[in-house]
């Protein structure tokens, strides 16, 4: 069997009509980015992440089998994040003429990364404040970058934002497992026994894991970030607030009543529950913000 003959390579005029539209394909890609709303999200993804892993930190320094349930609210915060930034058009692969952005990223994930070690090393030879500088250099680099993407974008025309759709049933259902998970999770703080905490957060981590394989779905993590409105991510960060207090509170002051550990895991569950199950017309008029 025989192939076809191989294609003429094209004129150079025809070759630069190709570069031509390439251009103004990039241009199209451009415009559709809310640079405004990418500069916000990287100041607040700096916020909460900072203020989650301060916490952790705070709580490995006090007891580190105690920290496990913090460190899955990072990881699913993280995966909402990644969502959010899809919905803004944000590109996550960084452009060759943007080298100096790449590496203004690594160097600042070295010196968070170094400093988490130095820390773990010898936790309690090291003072209080020294756990709040992983944190705080987390929200100068990541949260500057965020402020001069504000500062860029300043005079420029707002993006236009496509409408919204409604929030599918998978990503509710998602919504609704995932305010169950973090209920255990907090649930999991006041068992008081660390083995039994370790499996449990142990377990939460693997179903996690197994929810990433449908990252690509409506019931994926990064769809949480895509279709909430600002009633899920209320909810959420009252979830967060919640956790961390009841973390801190637990290695700190000692364990609470176990009435208190449930209220705790009931009150986050109910949150993004309740949010989940929002009527159709309230997502839609929700949809008409920015």
């Amino acid at each position: 069997m025989q192939g076809s003959e191989p294609l003429e390579p094209p004129s150079p005029e025809v070759a630069r009509l190709y570069l031509d539209e390439i251009e103004v394909i990039e241009q199209r890609r451009e415009e559709r980015i809310d640079r405004r709303a990418v500069a916000w999200q990287s100041i607040a993804t700096a916020v909460v992440t900072a203020a989650i892993f301060t916490a952790y930190l705070l709580v490995v320094r006090a007891e580190s089998s105690a920290a496990q349930p913090l460190l899955f609210l990072l990881l699913v915060t993280s995966q909402i994040i990644a969502g959010v930034g899809e919905r803004n058009g944000l590109q996550w692969r960084t452009p060759r003429s943007k080298w100096w952005y790449t590496v203004f990223i690594v160097l600042f994930a070295l010196a968070v990364v170094g400093t988490f070690f130095a820390l773990l090393i010898s936790p309690e030879a090291r003072p209080m404040w020294a756990y709040f500088i992983p944190g705080a250099i987390m929200l100068v680099g990541f949260g500057g970058i965020g402020v001069v993407q504000l500062w860029k974008a300043r005079g420029s025309a707002p993006a236009a934002r496509p409408a919204r759709d409604p929030i599918p049933l998978a990503t509710r259902i998602a919504t609704a497992s995932v305010g169950l998970l973090l209920g255990l999770a907090t649930l999991s703080i006041g068992i008081g026994d660390d083995l039994t905490t370790s499996i449990a957060t142990l377990v939460l981590m693997m179903i996690v894991v197994g929810w990433f394989f449908a990252w690509r779905t409506d019931a994926g993590p990064a769809a949480l970030g895509r279709y909430w409105r600002w009633p899920h991510f209320l909810a959420y960060a009252l979830t967060v607030v919640v956790m961390v207090w009841a973390n801190l509170q637990t290695v700190y002051s000692g364990p609470m009543a176990t009435s208190t550990y449930l209220l705790c895991g009931a009150l986050v569950a109910a949150l993004l529950i309740g949010s989940a199950v929002l009527p159709e017309e309230r997502r839609v008029r929700d949809g008409q913000r920015p």
